[in-house]
């Protein structure tokens, strides 16, 4: 497994983006842990929370998707990259891109500055549109996880243009002012991009990592179907204003959720690992050691957590405050797709900067692991204090995810100090 993948056109790059992508986590964690008290006064339009946001929805989240796929799609599809060229060219405009929009929308309002800014991410998410699309069409098979990528990489577009045009609302109220295109284009990023992404790269990495465990998918198709109409179904309640057509959608977001924790436990479930093992597979007398597994139940947990808090919100259970709303998007945000993103990190970067396996297997599982507790901890933490609108919870919560990001940041500078070379080719 180790040789297979760090030999792929493409690894050195995509480690490029998954590193960059902690660097983001850690900003996000630091920028949360001091502007901690705005989360009680004001909204999401909010200059300092809107930068804190696309921190972490672009610099965090995306990033470090952008990575998982430019690591292992190759890989698993059997083909070469559409353009490493193209993926290097994008890294640039991405990250000079987001960390300009960051700061034009928070400390530095420049709003011409934040046009150019907007301008080269959205130019950096048409390219990984295009260079995804076509590495994913040019595969040699077809199943859940490729349908998923193709969906969210056309919610990715839309999600761009739509960020776009609310740019130059904010700099010359072009766009009509209206929470229903912010909450639209929260939920095309989150439902359309990221949970579908997530959800595609779940049912296609994590049997990967078990040794090639084939897996039923059916709860994974229910999942995947739920989620499309849970986000058309926003975008109609929402623009037309029909309360029962927005809660009914968020019903279905938590059964989609149910649905895709189920699917995670059948490719987790011990038959499963007793088929490998009789089969030959894995290390250790046929033991296999998913280490991205706690990661991705954690994950799961939050992501429950997220639409369990969402149907409260759309049926006026918990009132219309903002800190329900908050919460809502931290589970869902940093705990159901970023705990995902730390797993994968968590797996691959040992696998690929190691000089063989051992260097990793001797730190032991996951979840004994001070950074995957701490961050699972600082999530949960962060999650209460905004539910409760408590600021020491949130600043505990968020030193301690900010702790959790610098040990994995320190582990992987110590891997990359002995990496073995990347091929590409």
């Amino acid at each position: 497994m180790s040789s297979h993948l760090a030999r792929i056109p493409g690894a050195r790059v995509g480690v490029w983006y998954l590193l960059t992508s902690l660097g983001f986590w850690l900003l996000f964690h630091l920028g949360t842990l001091l502007w901690h008290q705005r989360f009680q006064a004001f909204y999401f339009r909010e200059p300092a929370i809107l930068g804190l946001t696309h921190l972490a929805a672009l610099g965090w989240l995306t990033t470090g998707l952008m990575g998982l796929m430019y690591t292992t799609l190759p890989a698993t599809l059997g083909v070469r990259p559409k353009s490493l060229r193209m993926a290097r060219i994008q890294y640039w405009f991405q990250v000079i891109g987001i960390a300009g929009l960051v700061l034009t929308m928070s400390l530095i309002p420049l709003p011409r500055s934040r046009v150019l800014f907007g301008l080269l991410t959205l130019v950096a998410l048409v390219l990984f549109v295009h260079n995804a699309a076509s590495t994913i069409g040019r595969g040699r098979e077809w199943r859940l996880p490729e349908f998923n990528f193709i969906m969210a990489l056309f919610y990715l577009a839309i999600t761009g243009l739509w960020g776009m045009m609310y740019v130059f609302y904010l700099n010359s109220g072009l766009a009509p002012q209206s929470m229903v295109h912010l909450k639209l284009h929260a939920h095309f990023a989150g439902l359309g991009w990221l949970a579908l992404t997530v959800m595609g790269l779940t049912y296609k990495l994590l049997p990967l990592e078990m040794g090639g465990v084939d897996v039923p998918q059916r709860w994974g198709m229910a999942a995947s179907v739920l989620i499309n109409l849970v986000l058309w179904g926003l975008f109609f309640g929402f623009s037309y204003e029909v309360p029962e057509v927005i809660a009914g959608a968020a019903l279905l977001g938590l059964a989609a959720l149910v649905c895709h924790a189920a699917q995670v436990r059948t490719i987790a479930q011990p038959r499963f690992f007793l088929a490998l093992s009789l089969n030959g597979g894995g290390r250790g007398g046929g033991q296999v050691r998913a280490r991205s597994l706690p990661y991705t139940l954690a994950s799961c947990a939050f992501g429950l957590l997220a639409g369990l808090l969402g149907l409260l919100l759309t049926t006026g259970v918990v009132g219309t405050g903002f800190a329900v709303e908050y919460a809502y998007a931290y589970a869902a945000g940093a705990g159901w797709f970023g705990v995902f993103v730390s797993g994968q990190f968590a797996w691959l970067i040992p696998v690929l900067l190691s000089r063989d396996d051992t260097d990793e297997e001797r730190q032991g599982p996951a979840w004994r692991r001070v950074e995957f507790s701490g961050q699972v901890a600082g999530t949960a933490l962060v999650t209460l204090g905004l539910l409760r609108s408590f600021s020491p919870l949130i600043v505990l919560g968020a030193a301690v995810n900010l702790a959790a990001g610098l040990l994995l940041l320190v582990r992987s500078m110590r891997l990359r100090g002995t990496q073995a070379a990347l091929v590409e080719r």
